[in-house]
């Protein structure tokens, strides 16, 4: 099997918390939106197949435009679903890579080391996940009352990206049911009985959802 990475931004988002009337993920810091550093870390980590990024067709222009700063050529754009994971979907129907990372449209804080540990932990296993452990203590709760306090070592916060076999994540989005809670990628590569390995990501891989979180970008994005 080649090793093709296709990578998927979902940038359907309307960005409710962050505040402000605009999409969180063409915000301008610095005179360049947010999806800017967080392509600009992907293609500098990893030289991908194609870029495909799902979002609403009024954007692709715009869209189009940043990619050319970047000189990013091997491009597409997939039309934004109802839902983050038929945005995915939407996406992963018009890629040609054998594998699929998807990112993150405001995850512009990601180490190269973290993209690359994903992928070539995909390459090993089929399905790939990264996170960081808690710090704090972590309680389960049921109508305002603490009813256990759960094991830190074997909880992940989990982020992006996150990397598959094309076939694994294609199959798995097409048997979701409207009864599934579908939070990530992964979760419903697990909902159909994969496996999915886990590898750390950095601390600071937040994904942007509050103004205040711009105080990352000034410290580990290059503007």
């Amino acid at each position: 099997m080649s090793r093709r990475v296709s990578a998927i931004i979902p940038a359907g988002g309307v960005g409710k918390r962050f505040g402000l009337n605009s999409k969180k993920q063409y915000y301008l810091f610095n005179n360049k939106p947010i999806i800017y550093y967080t392509l600009e870390k992907l293609i500098s980590a990893y030289a991908f197949y194609e870029i495909i990024i799902g979002a609403a067709k009024e954007d692709y222009e715009f869209l189009g435009k940043v990619c050319k700063q970047l000189n990013i050529g091997n491009v597409k754009f997939a039309e934004k679903g109802a839902e983050r994971y038929n945005t995915v979907y939407n996406a992963v129907k018009q890629s040609c890579g054998d594998y699929i990372l998807v990112h993150d449209a405001v995850r512009p804080c990601v180490d190269k080391d973290v993209v690359v540990n994903v992928i070539n932990s995909a390459f090993d296993s089929g399905a790939a996940i990264c996170g960081i452990k808690p710090s704090d203590t972590v309680k389960s709760v049921e109508k305002g009352r603490v009813k256990k306090t759960l094991d830190r070592n074997k909880l992940l916060m989990v982020h992006t990206p996150q990397c598959f076999i094309r076939e694994i994540l294609v199959k798995s989005l097409e048997n979701i049911l409207p009864s599934d809670s579908i939070t990530d990628d992964s979760s419903a590569v697990e909902l159909a009985g994969y496996d999915v390995t886990v590898v750390m990501s950095n601390p600071e891989n937040i994904k942007i959802t509050t103004m205040s979180d711009l105080v990352f970008l000034e410290k580990y994005v290059n503007v």
